[in-house]
């Protein structure tokens, strides 16, 4: 016996689930509805398919091939214009012709077909209806048989006056040939509405077999999510995929549970999914392959398609993803909420009872989402952060995403210029750095890969070459689960916010020049560059100076590639090095920041063992560091930047010196001791390096160990930063442990508030009015000094929903106060 599966339906009832998938590939219990049909089907004995097609049915005919995979056997008919259920069939008519079944590509059910069709044979039926009793029949067509089964009267959707039944068609038949004779050829035919009234009205036997087991038409999004319910209960016979770990929670292949995870069956869980520390699993979830549930997120009632991301502290209960999702953290999605394929919601996002969001949307950070979104695409205020691009590494920043942001910047330079790319030693920097470069020479770029060195020599070959650019692949400083693209400009600066926002609309657009076969760009690898940043940087430094005070040191690599450099550099200054974390390994995330206080705490042991001078701890981009002096007392943030700026106003006097604004107040004073003049910027360290470049700076620093030294170039260098350290106190016979302890005690304390972005422009102009009569600096939201030991800095987040608040008081107690004092101001305001 052959089955026909009708598979050409638009499934509009259900959308956003079908506007990328046909309603027959919608999963099921992670199945689609049209597998779990063909399965049932073949264990029955039943394993020739014809399967008609209209709506995306291309995507089924790639999924399900001919069949074999699943031991049957499949041919398709592809609907050029929809000919109805029963002209469909028609068309089959010459590959039809025996007793056939016709099922609904687009229902679950268990009922006992086999049974059916001995009925149909038994009582001689020219076309038997499968029928099954529902408790609301509105929706299907109802059926009055006689006591042998022979059908009387029917009627389909009716309303409840109109209803005499709860006796309901299934959408099964059973089919004798010779009905094709009430259809003429490319005919528009009805089953219900035009054949079987032609049979009845003929007087033709036509018959309904009630049977008992499970059906549901799955025609709307509650019908979805009730067939969920029902299968995870047991009230439909299927098989879920993968092992049972415990009662009703079955969990794929090379899935990763955290012991801390909690799971409450009755629960499926995918292939290859992470549910990582103290996730939380309710009863009634299903979640896809390829899933990750993040630390302290808790899901409940929900159903998750393939290739979900749901980050940390996330509640999601009564909800639907579909493919290719990637929620932030602290997201709220309440019950009701459908999220269309290739979403991506913001951290903090509110997504509110009922709410669907159509494919391919961007919900900004903090935004609260009280209705559904259907048309136009939200992408969030920028693509890029601080730094540069930043995403959730092979989640959000995947190979796609890498390549595209290639292009994008590739295609904002003109063809044929030449670009340095460079990453740092983890392999997923290593993946993420391939694509891009794929992007660039796609676009007629060409690219000189500098594989994994320090960021710094990037900077530096950059500004002296003849490149247009440069990028940096690495670890975000952020969070290490995070990349980070870093895009520079031809003097190694990090780009303005003009080159951000043509990069972003070409890359929203996807408006990419594609270059001609021959003029892709190139891609060459310089072997020299150390050996030209190594020339410059010894041009720059007095290495017979600090050969003379014979120093001994231990440097922490941070496991990052200026371990491959700086030992020959401290060989030729005469330096007794000791090398802590000196290795590169693929598979470990070099130290994001230099300010790490265990390994200070460590590095402060082997300093005083050894009895070294003093021990650097360096980040593993090699752009910061942190200090421990030769009593072991670690140096770092403001204290740190404190005793550089003493040491620049101590061996250069009336020097400029560039600091964030959100420095010490002690930065003022020492500036002002040492006859030098002070420039503030805003507390990023692109404007840090812009105003290096552009002004006659003479030293610049943040609070992280970031130093700039704009003679050599504008940008953060551990390695020169640890080189004039070295050359300073050789030349002034410095005691850094005993200046260290000069620099007082200084207290600062910061917090963020949630803002919506709608009132952060209101929330700054009441500010600036409120504080109009003190001294105020507005070169990074509203820096307010209070007193002569105390300010506080309100700082609107350029990329989140969120206003930093920073202060510096007499004491931490004094600092903590200032803090709250104008979070509450704030939230008063909003």
């Amino acid at each position: 016996m052959k089955a026909v599966l009708m598979a050409g339906g638009e499934g509009t009832r259900l959308r956003p689930l079908t506007l990328n998938t046909p309603k027959p590939l919608v999963p099921v219990c992670n199945k689609p509805i049209m597998e779990h049909i063909i399965e049932k089907m073949r264990d029955i004995g039943i394993k020739d398919h014809l399967v008609t097609l209209y709506y995306l049915g291309d995507e089924i005919r790639a999924h399900f091939g001919d069949g074999s995979e699943w031991g049957v056997n499949l041919e398709y008919s592809v609907e050029e214009t929809p000919l109805g259920t029963a002209g469909a069939v028609k068309v089959l008519e010459d590959r039809l012709t025996d007793t056939f079944v016709i099922l609904s590509g687009d229902s679950m059910t268990d009922i006992d077909i086999m049974s059916a069709v001995k009925f149909h044979k038994k009582v001689g039926s020219i076309a038997t209806i499968i029928l099954t009793r529902v408790e609301t029949p509105l929706e299907y067509g109802v059926v009055i048989t006689d006591n042998d089964g022979k059908i009387i009267r029917f009627l389909e959707k009716p309303g409840w006056g109109e209803v005499f039944s709860d006796t309901v068609n299934t959408g099964t038949y059973i089919i004798e040939p010779e009905v094709f004779k009430y259809m003429a050829p490319g005919g528009n035919y009805d089953w219900s509405k035009d054949i079987f009234p032609m049979l009845l009205a003929d007087g033709r036997p036509l018959y309904g077999s009630v049977q008992d087991g499970y059906w549901c038409d799955i025609g709307s999004l509650k019908q979805y999510r009730e067939v969920h319910e029902d299968a995870l209960n047991g009230k439909v016979k299927i098989t879920p995929g993968g092992k049972q770990i415990k009662r009703k929670v079955w969990v794929g292949k090379n899935s990763e549970i955290s012991p801390s995870a909690r799971i409450t069956g009755p629960a499926i869980i995918g292939a290859n999914c992470q549910i990582r520390d103290g996730a939380v699993i309710n009863e009634f979830t299903v979640i896809g392959d390829n899933c990750v549930v993040d630390e302290g997120a808790a899901v409940s009632r929900s159903i998750f398609w393939n290739n979900n991301y749901v980050g940390r502290k996330t509640t999601a209960t009564g909800c639907i993803l579909c493919r290719n999702d990637v929620v932030g953290e602290d997201v709220a999605i309440s019950e009701g909420v459908i999220i269309g394929d290739s979403c991506n919601v913001g951290k903090g996002v509110k997504i509110k009872q009922q709410v669907k969001i159509w494919p391919d949307k961007i919900l900004t950070s903090g935004s609260t989402i009280n209705q559904s979104i259907v048309w136009g695409e939200n992408w969030p205020g920028s693509l890029f952060s601080a730094l540069g691009v930043k995403g959730l590494a092979n989640i959000e920043v995947t190979p796609e995403y890498a390549a595209a942001l290639g292009s994008a910047f590739g295609a904002s330079l003109s063809p044929g210029s030449e670009i340095i790319v460079s990453r740092s030693p983890h392999k997923v920097a290593r993946v993420i750095k391939r694509a891009l470069v794929s992007g660039l020479m796609s676009v007629g770029i060409n690219v000189s890969d500098f594989r994994t060195v320090p960021l710094p020599l990037v900077r530096h070959i950059v500004r002296t070459s003849d490149a247009k650019g440069g990028i940096h692949i690495r670890i975000s400083p952020y969070k290490n689960d995070m990349s980070l693209i870093e895009f520079f400009d031809q003097h190694g600066i990090n780009i303005n916010t003009n080159t951000e926002r043509k990069v972003e609309s070409i890359f929203y657009r996807q408006d990419f020049r594609r270059a001609g076969l021959e003029k892709v760009g190139t891609l060459e690898y310089d072997p020299l560059a150390v050996e030209r940043y190594t020339r410059d940087f010894l041009q720059y430094v007095d290495v017979e100076a600090i050969r003379s005070r014979n120093f001994k040191m231990v440097v922490d690599y941070s496991n990052g590639s200026l371990s491959t450099m700086l030992p020959p550099i401290l060989g030729k200054f005469g330096v007794e090095a000791v090398s802590v974390n000196s290795y590169m390994d693929p598979n470990t995330s070099p130290r994001a920041s230099a300010i790490d206080r265990e390994g200070l705490k460590q590095l402060s042991k082997i300093v005083r063992s050894l009895g070294a001078d003093f021990g650097v701890l360096v980040d593993g981009e090699s752009e910061k560091i942190s200090l421990v002096d030769s009593a072991g007392e670690a140096i770092m943030g403001e204290r740190l930047l404190a005793l550089m700026v003493e040491m620049i106003g101590r061996t250069r006097k009336s020097s400029v010196i560039a600091a964030q604004v959100r420095s010490p107040y002690l930065i003022e004073q020492i500036v002002k001791k040492y006859k030098g003049s002070l420039i503030f910027t805003q507390s990023n360290s692109r404007d840090l390096m812009s105003k290096a470049y552009t002004k006659k700076i003479t030293f610049g620093g943040d609070t992280k160990g970031g130093f700039i030294f704009p003679e050599f170039q504008p940008s953060f260098d551990a390695m020169i930063s640890i080189s004039k350290i070295l050359e300073m106190t050789a030349k002034q016979n410095f005691d850094i442990a005993a200046m260290s302890k000069a620099v007082p005690e200084i207290f600062i304390e910061q917090e963020a508030t949630e803002c919506s972005w709608e009132n952060k422009g209101k929330i700054m102009r009441v500010l600036v009015d409120k504080f109009k009569d003190k001294s105020v600096n507005l070169t990074d939201g509203i820096r307010v000094n209070l007193t002569k030991t105390s300010w506080v800095l309100m700082r609107p987040d350029p990329t989140e929903p969120l206003v930093h608040v920073i202060a510096e008081g007499k004491t931490a107690a004094e600092a903590k106060k200032l803090v709250k004092d104008h979070i509450k101001m704030i939230r008063e305001i909003e």
